[in-house]
């Protein structure tokens, strides 16, 4: 069998072969040779590319912004326009999640948040209800401009943005005054606000009030001035809770009313009862008792004042000529000038009125016998009698001695001797006003 005659490798010149073994060797060395200056050489020419690319506008690089808070700009522009947001730019609803920017290379690492400014434009609003409001970012050629931003815009609700002129200004009172002082009524400055804000709002305020705690004043007498935080309600007494609604007097916005009253030194005074009343009742009636109520007045006023004022008088004392019945009527007391309070200005008196009560004598009343049995026959062993009768003065004195009555009463009775209980009884219509009693109170009747 035939075989293909083998090739022998290729045999390279010698010369060649001795320039290729020297390559390397001479590469290096021309490389390390003068190797400062080249080095020096390739920094400069790395910076100068570095400058020229910070220089040039055209290149820039993404930089994204997180968690970024968004001003509010033209409120005042808003309200002049009649509107103000509602609800929707809260606190918590002022941030962006994140917004990117292209930002030229040379600003890069300086460039921030304030350079782009998220704000929302108030401005721009100019109608009333829910609504999608842009956030507006500041772009320019020198720190570039926002590309996009999460999210993008937010949810509002706008309403009218009005002002209630003269609502009242109250005060409500809590606790007691020290002991032992008394405060005159506190003054409120300003009276009067005005309420600005939402519409639907401003129409549920129906007053402005502050709390007044008196256990917090001192107890020492002289004026005392206090600034309160003041809050609106509603018709209902209801607190309305809003950071949208202002108080304004003079075109100033407070937050606070002044309160401001004095204190005087109190204590108790009797009314005098003497010369309370005047006159006298009917003939045949008295007074029975006078009762004043209050019986002590609280009074105010200064120290040296105080001391020098030991009862209180009526200033007129209540008549009762001619009164025949217990009657109850308002006395006015009189205010001593140097007192700068009375605690009322009137007492009431109740004056009783009764009948004087008397007892009269009838002397040999003749006895009778009632309701004797035909067939018996009565004797008495003492025919007459006396009897005394009690009772009001002008009544026993009209009764006649025909009018008095003494009996005994047979019914039931049969013949012997009965030791008897003596009745009496009066012919009038006010019989009932009397106490009758007869003497000797038995005697002893004899039926045969």
């Amino acid at each position: 069998m035939n075989t293909a005659p083998k090739k022998n490798p290729p045999v390279l010149d010698k010369e060649l072969t001795e320039a290729l073994k020297a390559t390397p060797s001479r590469f290096w060395k021309r490389l390390t040779h003068n190797w400062g200056w080249k080095l020096l050489s390739l920094l400069l020419a790395v910076c100068l590319w570095a400058g020229l690319i910070t220089q040039d506008p055209n290149l820039t690089r993404e930089r994204r912004f997180t968690d970024v808070p968004i001003t509010l700009t033209n409120q005042e522009t808003l309200r002049r326009n009649g509107l103000i947001v509602l609800s929707g730019l809260e606190e918590d609803n002022l941030r962006l999640e994140s917004f990117r920017a292209e930002v030229p290379q040379r600003y890069f690492d300086s460039v921030t948040v304030a350079n782009f400014n998220p704000r929302i434009d108030l401005s721009r609003i100019t109608e009333t209800g829910e609504q999608e409001i842009k956030i507006s970012f500041t772009n320019s050629s020198t720190y570039g401009n926002v590309e996009a931003s999460t999210p993008a815009t937010l949810p509002i609700v706008v309403d009218e943005y009005v002002t209630n002129y003269r609502v009242p200004v109250s005060l409500n009172i809590i606790g007691d005054y020290p002991a032992g002082f008394y405060a005159s009524t506190p003054i409120v400055d300003p009276g009067t606000m005005a309420v600005s804000g939402p519409k639907s709002l401003v129409d549920q305020v129906a007053g402005i009030r502050a709390n007044l705690d008196l256990t917090l004043l001192s107890a020492r007498a002289g004026t005392t001035r206090l600034a309160l935080p003041l809050y609106f309600v509603d018709a209902a007494g209801n607190i309305i809770e809003s950071d949208l609604l202002e108080a304004a007097s003079a075109s100033t916005v407070l937050r606070t009313v002044t309160v401001e009253q004095k204190l005087y030194q109190s204590k108790r005074v009797k009314v005098a009862d003497a010369a309370l009343i005047q006159g006298e009742p009917a003939e045949g009636y008295r007074i029975a008792g006078i009762t004043a109520t209050p019986t002590t007045m609280l009074v105010a006023g200064d120290e040296k004042a105080l001391e020098t004022i030991l009862q209180l008088f009526a200033e007129a004392p209540v008549n009762v000529e001619g009164a025949t019945e217990t009657f109850t009527t308002e006395v006015h007391l009189r205010k001593p000038a140097d007192l700068v309070h009375l605690g009322s200005t009137s007492i009431t008196v109740c004056v009783k009125i009764e009948p004087i009560i008397i007892s009269r004598s009838f002397e040999n009343v003749r006895v009778q016998v009632d309701h004797l049995p035909s067939y018996l026959r009565a004797i008495l062993s003492q025919k007459n009698l006396d009897v005394t009768v009690t009772g009001p003065m002008l009544e026993v004195n009209a009764l006649r001695a025909s009018q008095v009555r003494a009996f005994v009463d047979a019914s039931g009775l049969e013949a012997g001797e009965h030791s008897m209980m003596v009745q009496t009884d009066a012919e009038s219509d006010n019989a009932y006003l009397f106490t009758m009693k007869a003497d000797p109170e038995t005697i002893t009747l004899t039926l045969d």
